[in-house]
């Protein structure tokens, strides 16, 4: 996957969806609308997007707090030859909203929420305990949040 892929409708069709998706009864006419396109012609690029890895997912960001549920960073050292392994297992829980490697120790981090601190403790305990590792819990103390754009 590479930037040089993405032809110049491609670009604007990431630009648009990122910055503010249309939420209407029929987001792709919008979109098609904005762009001069069909609404055919926008559901056709984005789930080529999509499919080319491009675009991870569209959905909500939802105010957890407001859910009451609680969130935690977490970092773990893994050997590299379990990290997939590792990294598949802690996928499976269905509050992890990001998995990624690092360089340096701890080298593999991500986010879990749950909806209580005894779920998640019970989740990652399992974890620990099944690959014989140490999971490093930091729970939120203050949100700083960003609008993150990415220009393409």
């Amino acid at each position: 996957m590479k930037k040089e892929d993405l032809d110049m409708l491609d670009r604007k069709i990431l630009n648009l969806i990122q910055e503010e998706f249309p939420l209407t009864e029929r987001p792709f006419m919008e979109i098609g609308r904005i762009l001069g396109i069909t609404e055919e012609e926008a559901l056709t690029r984005i789930n080529s997007l999509k499919k080319r890895g491009y675009i991870r997912r569209i959905g909500p960001v939802l105010e957890r707090k407001n859910l009451k549920l609680i969130s935690f960073l977490c970092g773990v050292s893994v050997e590299e030859s379990s990290l997939e392994e590792v990294a598949n297992e802690i996928n499976k829980h269905r509050g992890v909203t990001h998995n990624y490697e690092r360089e340096g120790d701890p080298n593999l981090w991500f986010t879990i929420t749950g909806e209580n601190k005894e779920e998640i403790e019970s989740f990652l305990n399992q974890i620990e305990k099944r690959f014989g590792i140490k999971i490093h819990r930091f729970p939120e103390r203050r949100v700083f949040k960003i609008k993150t754009i990415f220009s393409v």
